[in-house]
């Protein structure tokens, strides 16, 4: 079953979509829409719902924040139906025109991913509609191609997945905690209150959300450090944090979630300032 809910903050236009084979979706997905700009496309198993939702929408403009699935899922029957510009990151366009596999349960979750011809563009110094303008920031770590929007006039950021929450207990594979420390200690020497999150949106007290996230991984990353510099491999720390890995996750996604990647991108982390 696929679901939209409908929203609006300050003008912007909120849609939350989900899907599931029956009863309430596990995960949801939110998208934006500003002034014939649209902010990442939701998940491909929500395709008839999306384009029936903004099928009527003048879209001339789409932003994606980076290449994952839940993100990039309708670039090419968004394309296909309005034909608007779309703007991304170079690794972004390889990963959506080539198209790229995805686990059975980021299938389950999200659909299938198919590679498509859509055309897209470089991000320019700014994403400009008629009444605003955004400024593509760079913000590495949850991937490497990742971005968000500031809308500097408004106070908006569009986050992406930068934010999600403060008490993350686990990675996807590939996460880098050091670079979402360092791209969060750059985001907030901006202005902003309200975070237009991928996933969990906060109208008001953006910054602190984003400030209690960092202090989080600043505070866990040093404890992973001092274990790790007294000897500790990656499951003895989790034990000496008196945390619990998520077996049944690490099951369910082939191990590409786990509280030990972000144990070891801590580690990693540290052995490339080393090698710096």
């Amino acid at each position: 079953m696929q679901q939209v809910q409908f929203s609006t903050h300050q003008g912007v236009e909120m849609y939350e979509f989900g899907y599931a084979p029956i009863g309430k979706p596990l995960l949801t997905v939110y998208c934006y829409y500003l002034d014939g700009l649209l902010i990442d496309t939701a998940q491909a198993n929500a395709q008839r719902t999306v384009l029936r939702t903004l099928a009527e929408k003048p879209l001339q403009q789409i932003a994606l924040t980076h290449w994952h699935e839940d993100h990039t899922g309708n670039v090419a029957a968004l394309q296909a139906q309005h034909q608007p510009t779309i703007y991304a990151h170079p690794f972004t366009q390889q990963k959506v025109q080539q198209g790229f596999r995805v686990l059975p349960y980021e299938r389950f979750l999200f659909g299938k991913i198919k590679p498509t011809n859509a055309a897209m563009q470089s991000f320019p110094a700014a994403i400009e509609t008629d009444r605003y303008t955004l400024t593509p920031i760079a913000t590495p770590g949850h991937s490497s191609d990742h971005h968000v929007f500031l809308e500097k006039q408004q106070g908006w950021l569009f986050s992406g997945d930068l934010y999600v929450g403060v008490k993350i207990k686990y990675f996807r594979k590939g996460e880098d905690i050091g670079q979402q420390i360092a791209s969060l200690e750059k985001v907030l020497q901006y202005d902003f209150d309200v975070l237009f999150c991928g996933h969990t949106p906060q109208r008001k007290g953006a910054k602190d959300c984003l400030r209690a996230k960092l202090h989080y991984f600043q505070d866990f990353y040093g404890t992973v450090l001092t274990y790790w510099q007294k000897g500790y491999p990656p499951k003895q720390i989790i034990r000496q944090m008196k945390r619990k890995e998520i077996y049944w996750l690490k099951l369910l996604t082939f191990n590409d979630v786990s509280l030990q990647h972000m144990i070891t991108s801590v580690i990693e982390s540290e052995q490339r300032k080393k090698k710096a």
